[in-house]
């Protein structure tokens, strides 16, 4: 199995589930409520949700999403 590379996670996420198809959901807390997104499909759009919920939420979707992440160049 290759080894897998890892950069810096982006500003204010903190917790990131991988995806199948090597995307990110990566959640992001602002104090009150934790926000959702998939760098793949784009699911969760940034929708608030409560810390236990995003992070079941956002492992469940990581499991099943394929959809790739859009190259950045």
């Amino acid at each position: 199995m290759p080894a897998s590379t890892q950069s810096a996670w982006p500003e204010g996420v903190v917790a990131r589930y991988r995806t199948v198809g090597g995307g990110n959901v990566d959640l992001t807390d602002d104090g009150e409520c934790v926000r959702v997104r998939c760098s793949g499909c784009g699911f969760g759009d940034g929708h608030a949700y409560y810390p236990p919920a995003a992070h079941r939420l956002a492992e469940r979707h990581a499991g099943k999403c394929r959809r790739a992440p859009r190259p950045t160049a």
